[in-house]
């Protein structure tokens, strides 16, 4: 079969990409607000799938287009994907910086891997920025990463996190679609509550929106999110990636 194009239809079939067939079968959670197949997502939110991974709205959003990227099954962390995972993911990056900068926007993704009490789920979280507030941004970032003892290196172009720090925990983040991803090292025994949501905050802080640092201020009803879906949905379709799949043969 050729090229198919992922659809955003929110209900539990993989749209027209469907799930391919040699995909790995990863472990099925039922208690995951991420895994597609879990009872907990919200499947309003969801703006297009591929084969392995999907696009979804964020919840409590900072603006009514950040966008997360997430495997469609249960992936913990970067370090644990597989080649075939990163790169459709990587897919759906580049679909959205077009998308983004089509509205004149640079490109904000951040991902993480902290510990937490919950049930973690790999998940890139991509957010347009203005030109004019990148620099802020990443001032604020980088300050306020130092000021918690985090530093942040660049990471060589190509590299994966596995390769840079195997399974230890970190927060990468990159501005732009051609830049070098920043990545720090996280001490497994350090005080995660001003951790998960450093970029977040560094961001809203630079774009006058501090009062929305906290995703949880940010909550809105069910109508509402269905509403900024739509709306992204109809702007995105044109960026959507082509996938391959097995489903034809």
């Amino acid at each position: 079969g050729g090229g198919r194009r992922g659809r955003g239809r929110g209900g539990r079939g993989r749209g027209r990409g469907g799930r391919g067939r040699n995909q790995p079968q990863m472990p099925r959670r039922t208690d995951c607000w991420f895994c597609l197949a879990s009872p907990k997502t919200e499947e309003h939110l969801i703006v297009s799938v591929g084969v392995q991974s999907y696009v979804a709205l964020a919840k409590g959003p900072l603006v009514p287009n950040h966008l997360l990227i997430c495997p469609i099954e249960h992936v913990a962390t970067s370090a644990s994907s597989t080649k075939d995972l990163m790169e459709e993911m990587n897919l759906f990056e580049t679909a959205l910086q077009k998308y983004y900068e089509s509205e004149g926007n640079d490109t904000l993704l951040w991902e993480r891997t902290l510990p937490t009490k919950g049930v973690s789920h790999m998940h890139y979280q991509l957010l347009p920025v203005a030109p004019r507030f990148v620099a802020d941004a990443e001032r604020n970032l980088l300050g306020e990463a130092k000021r918690l003892g985090l530093e942040f290196k660049r990471m060589e172009k190509g590299a994966t996190v596995k390769e840079v720090l195997g399974n230890m925990p970190f927060i990468r983040f990159k501005f732009g679609k051609d830049a070098l991803s920043y990545i720090a090292e996280v001490d497994p025994q350090a005080d995660m509550r001003p951790l998960f949501p450093l970029v977040r905050r560094a961001v809203a802080n630079a774009i006058g929106q501090g009062h929305r640092a906290n995703w949880k201020r940010c909550l809105t009803d069910r109508k509402d999110e269905a509403r900024m879906v739509e709306a992204v949905k109809s702007k995105f379709a044109k960026f959507e990636p082509q996938f391959d799949d097995d489903d034809d043969d």
